[in-house]
């Protein structure tokens, strides 16, 4: 028997039980005939110069031929001095780096720089292999250790992102990704499909960054006066329960029924499709977001929901002086405080992953998730989905400007350019500087023509063919085949009423009575003035002196700051595992700067939280 394996999957048995459970067979057919030539005749092993294994596959070398450990010495240290948390490895050949990165993290005297350890394997074979022939205990001592062996692609991205929003500092934009071109020879196609969704999530990151940079007081500012709304609206987690697709039956057997939606963007093929939509609109559900409401209120046509994400002052002129009394609008906490002056039949209140509103998620239950990271676009095919359907027809979602057109004629935006044009700065311009203020460039349309678009619109495209992969039982078809190509999506061709359900018939029976409000804990508004109920003004309370709490101790830390002296680092960590356990950490982990000294980094903090508690009076 071989001794290093024995010990190896001990380790790992130990480490990962889930994973051992997964591949129990494998490790039994190793277990009894590891030993026996062809269980691993993918590689030609070979005894280095100095005694050690190496490999190679296909006449490529995995590791030296001489002093593999030397080899991995060297490259590990060369890890460490990129000064990344995160290590991620596209495969490990035999593991001599993994392990010697390992050891450097878990036995080196200096402190390392990484502290996350990720080893991405899509061949289970290729994985126990490794742990055949190399002592793998070093590797199995990290504390962070991610081991993803046969990992889909899409599912990948949540193990390296985690569930929280990162920015340009975090994530995958942490991280330094490790590739060695012999280690992933072996499954090429799954290797360069994962780099390029770690790019792609990097560009995603960069832009929460700036983002979040941009719009950092607005979001505070916004969240903080919309707390007295909390308790007018319900949420996206109580039309899923109504709507039956939590797992409760709804009246009618709705929940088993074919659910068709149109999901409604502003985009210039709209204008074509509006007359076909008015007919459709008895036959099936309407989600729109903000920019398209005018178009359809303009053509007779009241949606089912309506979705506005964005916290600035414009996106609400997009749906101000409108009503809509027979719709619902979807919106996260931070939006416009004059969103929830909008006339329509109920307000919903989905999830966001900032500060202010998931403290109340934390007391109250979860709002919904609609997804971060995209367009209000992404977040509306977000809430098709939720809601059960089946189908999702795109009208409108062109992410690109066919015929040079940026929206729908006559839509708020369009209206916006011209209300704003000037005889120096004419809407003409405004469309061009629109048109080519993202790196336009070219893609094809469903008819393989060249359109123009640009990378923004590349990215939501990416967003939408990434979800598509990861939710197959959602067919998503298009109604316009001048838009940008996405994969996955498929036109739908001679379209009629028949494709679509009676799921109107059942929506009056789902939203008859009004959606549930949450049931207790959150503030009611009475005489027009929001005031909390029984309960609520206890959790509104405790989210002001969990606010108040934070400032101290960042104020404490910018005091010790200037004062100095040998204790200081001490005194420093123990504030911070205080501000770490603050239900509130969160908008430290957001706010903190990536550079400058201690000092300036607990002012940055302590500008950033005098913003929040400035609001506490409003």
């Amino acid at each position: 028997m071989n001794s290093i394996w024995n010990k190896n999957i001990q380790l790992f048995k130990s480490r990962f039980p889930a994973l051992a459970d997964l591949y129990h067979d494998i490790i039994e057919e190793i277990s009894l005939h590891g030993d026996e030539k062809g269980v691993f005749s993918f590689w030609t092993v070979l005894p280095a110069k100095n005694g050690s294994p190496t490999a190679q596959i296909e006449h490529m070398l995995l590791h030296s031929s001489y002093n593999p450990e030397r080899e991995a010495q060297s490259a590990a240290e060369q890890l460490a001095a990129k000064e990344k948390e995160t290590v991620i490895f596209m495969g490990a050949g035999l593991g001599w780096q993994f392990c010697a990165m390992a050891r450097l993290m878990v036995k080196s005297v200096a402190p390392c720089p990484v502290k996350k350890l990720v080893l991405v394997e899509p061949d289970p074979i290729h994985f126990f292999g490794a742990l055949y022939y190399t002592d793998w205990s070093d590797a199995f001592a990290v504390e962070q250790l991610i081991v993803a062996v046969g990992c889909p692609e899409n599912s990948l991205m949540g193990l390296l992102e985690g569930n929280s929003v990162n920015t340009g500092s975090s994530g995958v934009s942490a991280a330094y990704v490790y590739v060695v071109p012999a280690f992933i020879q072996h499954a090429r196609p799954y290797f360069d499909s994962v780099i390029t969704l770690i790019e792609r999530n990097r560009s995603k990151n960069d832009i929460n960054a700036a983002t979040y940079k941009r719009f950092e007081k607005l979001w505070i500012r916004n969240s903080m006066k919309n707390i007295a709304h909390i308790g007018e609206c319900a949420t996206v987690k109580d039309l899923c329960e109504v709507a039956g697709t939590d797992g409760t039956p709804v009246d009618g057997g709705a929940s088993s029924a074919p659910r068709d939606f149109i999901l409604v963007a502003a985009g210039p093929t709209l204008q074509s499709l509006l007359p076909k939509i008015k007919e459709w609109a008895a036959h099936t559900v309407i989600v729109c977001v903000e920019t398209a409401l005018h178009a359809l209120l303009k053509t007779g046509i009241q949606p089912d929901f309506i979705v506005i994400t964005d916290p600035q002052y414009y996106a609400y002129r997009h749906i101000a002086g409108l009503a809509a009394p027979d719709s619902i609008l979807v919106c996260p906490l931070s939006v416009h405080p004059a969103v929830f002056r909008f006339k329509c039949r109920q307000i919903v209140l989905c999830s966001e992953m900032f500060p202010v509103s998931s403290y109340f998620e934390s007391q109250l239950g979860e709002f919904g998730d609609l997804g971060a990271g995209g367009s209000v676009a992404s977040s509306a095919w977000n809430l098709c989905r939720l809601l059960g359907a089946t189908s999702i027809y795109l009208a409108g979602l062109d992410l690109s400007y066919p015929a040079g057109q940026t929206h729908i004629k006559g839509s708020s935006a369009e209206q916006s350019f011209l209300a704003d044009s000037s005889r120096l700065q004419t809407m003409q311009n405004k469309n061009s500087s629109y048109r080519f203020g993202s790196n336009p460039e070219y893609a094809a349309n469903y008819d393989g023509e060249p359109v123009l678009t640009d990378s923004r619109m590349k990215m939501f495209a990416w967003w939408f063919e990434s979800r598509f992969a990861a939710c197959p039982e959602v067919k998503t078809w298009t109604l316009s085949s001048k838009s940008m190509k996405i994969p996955g999506v498929e036109v739908a061709e001679n379209v009629g009423k028949e494709p679509f359900d009676k799921l109107r018939e059942h929506m009056h029976s789902w939203w008859a009575h009004g959606v549930p409000k949450p049931a207790s804990g959150v503030p009611e508004p009475t005489s027009g003035v929001p005031e909390p109920v029984e309960g609520g003004k206890d959790i509104t309370s405790s989210f002001y002196t969990t606010l108040r709490a934070l400032s101290a101790l960042i104020n404490q830390a910018v005091e010790k700051c200037i004062i100095g002296g040998p204790d200081l680092d001490a005194q420093l960590a123990q504030l911070e595992s205080q501000i770490t356990a603050s239900p509130l950490a969160e908008i430290v982990r957001l706010a903190r700067p990536a550079t400058g000294d201690k000092l300036q980094q607990y002012q940055s903090l302590q500008r950033t939280i005098t913003l929040y508690t400035s609001y506490i009076s409003c």
